[in-house]
């Protein structure tokens, strides 16, 4: 067995410049991925290295010109091996590259109160809310160091003393968790261990309910995309067993009948069934879905049955990899969170010389008590962004657009350049007659289409699909029981009776000798509007043409109009499809700028050429031609349902159901966040300064001052859980 294998590497896939390595010792080893991270930054030719813990696997951007990715796989697999495993900190390992990385907010990964259980969080309440009480019905209650207060106080605050330890040894300056606990300690032997036990119960429920709004998010959108099923059917030797879904391997056949969920991503190999694919692609009508053709795990089948190839199963499936990238989305850190770290850090040295200055001023311990315990507690700070960023990325998921990091939502909303790939984002995989036109005008069109519909009566093919469904909505049965003879890549013939019907292009009509001399001009005609031309001849005469063309997603002008509306000044149309047709399109859309036939590093060139302008540019594709350009953006945005799997990797947004409506939400949410995380700013700072002010000068007691922290931090997290429910405005 080779040295990947014995680890668990192997590639995902790769970009140039980009590669996903998958490893799986890195899974939900959080002390393993940092250290590899700031490991692999000192490495060959890595320039920016992303290591997620939830999936197991490790993202590198590097210089094509010093390394590779077999190269990167293997640097990966010796960083594993050099790994302190004899130690959880890598500090105490000789010639160790790096230390671990710390952090100093309350969003920590690491954070004391995280692990501790409810039990401990009731106990400390009751503890509180007893005391509270005896204080305020002016029952006997000693604050004295060695009182129950005093003594209760002090062992509620153990874990908080843990963590001020830990951040002290690590970062070697003073932070936030070490100045709460200076502020405990000297609050309870100054003789206000009750105004202690405010400060540990704020950041202990302060904590608790940061969590919780992640945490119901995440079982909110689990709720809404998992796939519950916990037995299926396998096709084995003409019979159908019942098997735990649990048990299925790739490869296995299933069988779905009416009524049923489809338990496995995977192809149909026999049967037809209409299936309702709402819960991915939020499709209201349901889909006929037959042999070839993929369907997802989680969507049910209304009528008939389906033999299907099982090709994800487990954490594999489609809405399985969006529940991670969920996981992963809430994880990470904004530059809002990361500047409000930074304007706590700064609060805490305010704070630090306030108290200071308050009692070399003052000579009153109570007025620099008090100074103390308001500015100790710049917890709400580190609260007003996290709370906003969470609750905004929670939201999103929740309305099926899912963003990877608080860092896309924050700048979608200052995006001014549009990018859209044309098949399958602005436009659906199906296909629609728009044209019929018969050799002469008084042929009656419905015939035409007759004769084509019985021809592609049984074809998986997009364009005869779209003449099959064009002739069911105009009430035409195709003439069934006739042999069909299909030609890959230019048509299908079919003998009905005497009479042979052919059915395809405009060059297998030249080879098969048909004259079309008198379709020259209308097919020209045809072509330069972007349709795709089929001939129908009837017994080697030409009978007719009929354009074929995309259909255009039915929000798609909406969607333009909206972003226009909202700020957007450019809308570029990148496409490899041909000229003609891209053109066209661009037009009916009123796109500012077309590029067509492009191929995939030519898409990443011209975005890089708009960012070189100085525009900051939103790319939307699908497919894996669109993976570098969307790498390339500013920001990527991938169509979810029936994407390409390297494109949604490489997108920082992924739409769900591909519905195109939700950029100009998403541009709309991610102001009403910041405008959130700015009143929540406004607010933690404005009443530490205040209090402050109000403590020095004694007009504010050290038990007030504990209570204006409790009421600012719940004002807070109130005004961010407001994004929870938020809807934009239909104006």
């Amino acid at each position: 067995m080779n040295h990947e294998h014995e680890q668990g590497l192997f590639i995902c896939h790769s970009l140039r410049g980009r590669v996903r390595l998958k490893a799986s010792a890195l899974r939900s080893r959080k002390d393993v991925a940092e250290w590899m991270e700031q490991w692999l930054l000192q490495q060959h030719g890595i320039q920016k290295v992303q290591a997620r813990t939830t999936t197991g696997s490790v993202i590198l951007f590097y210089d094509v010109s010093k390394t590779s990715a077999d190269e990167l796989l293997e640097t990966l697999s010796r960083g594993l091996e050099a790994f302190p495993t004899s130690t959880a900190n890598p500090q105490t390992r000789p010639n160790s590259p790096l230390p671990r990385r710390g952090s100093e907010s309350l969003r920590a990964s690491d954070r004391s109160f995280k692990p501790l259980p409810l039990s401990w969080l009731f106990s400390l309440t009751g503890f509180f809310v007893y005391s509270l009480v005896r204080k305020l019905i002016g029952a006997p209650l000693s604050e004295r160091p060695l009182s129950l207060l005093g003594v209760g106080s002090l062992i509620s605050a153990i874990p908080l003393f843990q963590r001020a330890i830990k951040d002290f040894h690590q970062k070697k300056n003073i932070t936030l968790f070490p100045f709460l606990a200076g502020a405990c300690v000297i609050a309870i032997f100054a003789g206000e261990p009750f105004t202690a036990l405010e400060i540990i119960w704020v950041t202990g429920v302060s904590l608790f309910v940061e969590d919780y709004v992640a945490d119901k998010s995440r079982r909110a959108i689990r709720e809404s995309l998992a796939v519950t099923i916990k037995n299926t059917y396998l096709w084995v030797d003409g019979a159908e067993v019942e098997i735990p879904v649990s048990s299925v391997n790739p490869g296995h056949i299933v069988v779905v009948h009416t009524g049923e969920r489809i338990p496995v991503d995977g192809v149909v190999v026999e049967g037809e069934a209409l299936v309702d694919e709402a819960h991915i692609t939020g499709r209201s009508v349901p889909e006929i879905r037959g042999t070839g053709q993929e369907v997802f795990a989680g969507t049910n089948v209304q009528q008939g049955f389906l033999h299907i190839r099982a090709e994800k199963v487990g954490d594999d499936i489609y809405l399985n990899r969006i529940l991670l990238l969920v996981e992963e989305s809430l994880s990470r850190r904004s530059p809002a969170e990361r500047k409000a770290d930074v304007l706590a850090k700064r609060l805490t040295y305010f704070g630090a010389i306030a108290t200071a200055g308050t009692l070399l001023l003052t000579r009153q311990m109570s007025r620099a008590l008090s100074v103390l315990l308001v500015s100790a507690c710049p917890c709400a700070t580190v609260l007003a962004a996290s709370t906003a960023v969470t609750a905004g990325v929670a939201t999103a998921a929740r309305n099926r657009a899912l963003i990877k990091g608080g860092l896309y939502l924050e700048t979608i909303s200052g995006a001014d350049c549009f990018c859209f790939d044309k098949t399958g984002t602005l436009t659906l995989e199906s296909h629609h007659v728009a044209e019929i036109i018969p050799r002469v005008p008084t042929q009656d069109p419905s015939k035409l289409l007759l004769l084509a519909a019985s021809v592609q009566a049984h074809t998986t093919h997009p364009v005869g699909r779209a003449i099959v469904a064009e002739a069911s909505r105009r009430g035409i049965d195709p003439i069934l029981h006739c042999v069909n003879e299909p030609v890959l890549g230019k048509g299908v013939r079919m003998t009905l009776g005497q009479d042979t019907i052919a059915v395809g292009s405009l060059h297998w009509m030249e080879e098969m000798g048909v004259n079309i001399s008198h379709f020259r001009k209308k097919t020209k005609d045809l072509m330069d509007r972007g349709r795709t031309v089929v001939f129908v001849a009837k017994n080697g005469k030409a009978q007719g043409v009929i354009g074929i063309v995309n259909t255009i997603r039915p929000e798609t002008e909406a969607t333009l109009r909206g972003l226009r509306k909202d700020g957007v000044t450019q809308l570029c149309l990148m496409t490899g499809d041909m000229e003609e047709a891209a053109r066209i399109l661009a037009q009916d859309l009123k796109f500012d700028a077309v590029q067509a036939s492009l191929l995939p590093d030519e898409k990443a060139r011209y975005v890089r050429e708009l960012q070189q302008a100085g525009r900051k540019v939103v790319v939307v594709g699908d497919g894996v031609n669109d993976a570098l350009a969307l790498s390339q953006a500013d920001i990527g945005v991938a169509m979810g349902a029936g994407g390409a799997e390297v494109a949604i990797e490489a997108a920082d947004i992924a739409l769900v159901d591909s519905d195109l409506a939700r950029l100009v939400y998403l541009r709309k949410l991610s102001r009403e966040t910041m405008h959130v995380i700015e009143q929540n700013h406004w607010m933690a700072v404005s009443t530490n300064i205040v209090g402050v002010f109000l403590g020095a000068t004694g007009r504010l007691a050290p038990l007030w001052s504990g209570l204006v922290h409790v009421i600012h931090s719940l004002a807070i997290m109130l005004n961010s859980s407001r994004l929870l429910s938020w809807k934009p405005s239909e104006r």
